[in-house]
């Protein structure tokens, strides 16, 4: 009898349930796996099927299916979900985070052997995958010790530890192309092989030590943080802060503690923040009955301090003296590099630099890690004004208060500095031609929208396609029409935008485009 894989089996599963033919390309959708992937697995499929006295029909152009009733339909689906004759196979990927998370989590040496045989795999691919480890590791400051007659283990700060799990768990190792979990506001943290728990030892442990990271917990946490605070996290900060919270729960219920510098833990208890921290850490105690020691609050305060937001925090500057002669330093120099002076007055802009300089400087101060996913904005070319400004922004704030700002957070500066620009330049257009031979109802309907839409251009003036000249179209600052303008005045084309009567959004995007 042949033993399906996992891939098979969800494969065939897919198949059967869907109750109809069914393509590579969607089974691949469905699984999160390539056509080809797909393809390779439905040999074994087919077998295995002609062994339950049933056949796999291919169908060219169409897809896969079986001939086979209903009820016997979910006889093979109720058999396969019994994992009899299922043997687990995982990527290198999924390997290795299972490998790195059992053994961040275990307080003993392992020996060779004890991993061969937990994790169902050879000597050379465990030593393979134990370098890849051992390399990541070292970039958490963590060293992974493989001694003979000893075994191997992590060992490094506890401090270090959380947050290599953290980012293990977030998916953001060298080794997380195939992650073995997600995180979701309404899930929380979801265990993506939880299904094959009973297939494999290493699977399960992670399974065991995941069911106890109570996420939905931390993420509730948050929320009542962010009212005692006055202000909001960014929804992907609330996420961050749930995990790292989460596992520093799961660590302290192990007995693992957090140890803080005691001028850090001096300042951090004299701040504001402290109160708030010393809630969470109350309140997860209290649940586990565990003790939470300063350090273990004070890693609570430095995650919050450091966690991006979407609203700045009441007395925000009055807090951190140290910000406030740099924001207005760098709101002064800002509306003098685009020349525009009201810029200096931009409260969005101030409060967007505070949201995003502030937690990125403790971050800095703290040395903690926080996602790259969420501080990597892709920037337009044309952003090359606000790239330099918001390079020079970083060079000022590195001067001040001796952190470097890492490119994702510069990144976001550019992004604060050209909504700025778009919200305080003035518009130099003196004349601007709505053509809508249409009829005069649907002109007003499309000047409505525009002045609804783009408030600033208060020039707009109806023209009849049959009144329009050359001179008249070469005056025009802009020319907005819903027809394509005769050939005689393709020399205005560059100023000249096509849009829909009902201004759509890509006609928006399409004028903004232009006005930037």
């Amino acid at each position: 009898m042949i033993t399906l894989t996992t891939r098979q089996r969800d494969i065939l599963k897919a198949i059967l349930e869907a109750n109809r033919a069914i393509g590579s390309v969607e089974l691949a959708g469905q699984l999160h796996l390539t056509p080809r992937q797909v393809n390779y697995s439905l040999q074994g499929v087919k077998v295995w099927l002609q062994q339950h006295n049933q056949d796999l029909a291919i169908l060219p152009g169409v897809g896969f299916s079986t001939s086979m009733a209903p009820e016997q339909a979910r006889s093979l689906v109720d058999e396969i979900n019994l994992h009899v004759g299922v043997q687990i196979v995982l990527s290198a990927s999924q390997r290795q985070q299972l490998l790195a998370l059992f053994l961040l989590t275990r307080t003993e040496p392992f020996i060779l052997s004890q991993l061969e045989q937990i994790g169902q795999v050879s000597r050379m691919t465990l030593m393979k995958d134990l370098d890849e480890i051992e390399a990541w590791l070292g970039q958490q400051k963590l060293d992974l010790i493989r001694k003979p007659h000893f075994g191997i283990q992590v060992s490094g700060a506890e401090r270090n530890c959380q947050q290599a799990l953290a980012e293990l768990l977030w998916g953001e190792t060298s080794f997380s192309g195939d992650p073995i979990t997600a995180i979701t506001h309404s899930d929380g943290l979801v265990f993506n092989l939880s299904g094959d728990a009973a297939l494999l030892s290493l699977v399960r442990h992670t399974n065991d030590w995941l069911s106890g990271i109570r996420m939905r917990r931390t993420i509730g946490l948050v929320a009542k943080s962010e009212e005692q605070l006055g202000g909001r996290f960014t929804d992907d900060a609330v996420l961050h802060l749930a995990l790292i919270f989460a596992i520093m729960d799961k660590r302290i219920q192990n007995g693992r503690h957090i140890e803080a510098d005691g001028k850090t833990l001096t300042w951090l208890q004299s701040a504001k923040i402290w109160p708030v921290a010393a809630y969470v850490a109350r309140h997860l105690g209290r649940d586990m009955s565990t003790d939470w020691t300063s350090g273990d609050i004070g890693g609570v305060a430095m995650e919050m301090l450091a966690a991006p937001r979407n609203e700045i925090l009441p007395g925000e500057l009055e807090r951190n003296n140290e910000f406030t002669a740099l924001i207005e330093r760098l709101m002064e120099y800002i509306s003098q590099a685009y020349d525009i002076p009201k810029m200096k007055y931009d409260r969005t802009l101030q409060n967007g630099f505070l949201n995003n300089i502030v937690p990125a400087c403790f971050r800095q101060r703290f040395n903690l890690w926080f996602p790259v996913s969420l501080n990597n904005a892709g920037l337009p070319e044309e952003y090359k004004q606000e790239n330099r400004i918001a390079q020079e922004v970083a060079r000022m704030v590195q001067e001040h208060t001796g952190l470097l700002l890492p490119q994702g957070e510069i990144n976001n500066l550019v992004v604060l500095l050209r909504a700025a620009f778009i919200r305080n330049r003035t518009y130099r257009f003196e004349r601007i031609i709505v053509v809508c031979p249409s009829g005069m109802a649907t002109a007003q309907l499309l000047v409505a929208r525009l002045n609804a839409r783009f408030p600033y251009l208060n020039n707009l003036e109806v023209i009849s396609l049959r009144d329009l000249t050359l001179a008249l179209v070469n005056s025009a600052d802009l020319i907005l029409t819903t027809i394509p303008l005769p050939k005689q005045f393709a020399s205005v084309s560059a100023k000249t935008i096509q849009v829909h009567p009902l201004l759509m959004p890509e006609d928006i995007e399409t004028i903004t485009r232009f006005l930037s």
